[in-house]
């Protein structure tokens, strides 16, 4: 009998809006920490930059811990660019976010 068992991946991909959608949802909501659960009270459109900045950071560590990945992709020059991450104090308003799970 065979054992080799296929791994499986879910792919997911999130315009801006949807990703801090699933940031809040994620790690805001379900939080124990009453610093990150404020943010739930608040609208997203007053959630500073660098704390949306954060989130996602702190979701890339979370997917990679898992095996999984974390990357934003834009168009530039009609050229599809992936990004490991944001490298600015600015929330990149073009990218389209991808998460990519690994299943056992």
């Amino acid at each position: 009998m065979n054992d080799f068992k296929r791994q499986q991946h879910t792919v997911l991909s999130l315009n801006g809006e949807s990703f801090k959608h699933y940031l809040l949802l994620r790690y805001v909501n379900n939080s124990a920490d009453p610093r990150w659960k404020r943010l739930s009270l608040v609208s997203e459109d007053l959630i500073a930059p660098e704390v949306w900045i954060q989130l996602q950071h702190y979701a890339k560590q979370d997917l990679e811990s898992q095996g999984g990945k974390l990357f934003g992709c834009e168009l530039v020059d009609e050229q599809l660019v992936q990004h490991d991450g944001i490298h600015s104090n600015f929330w990149p308003a073009n990218w389209m976010w991808v998460i990519e799970k690994q299943e056992v």
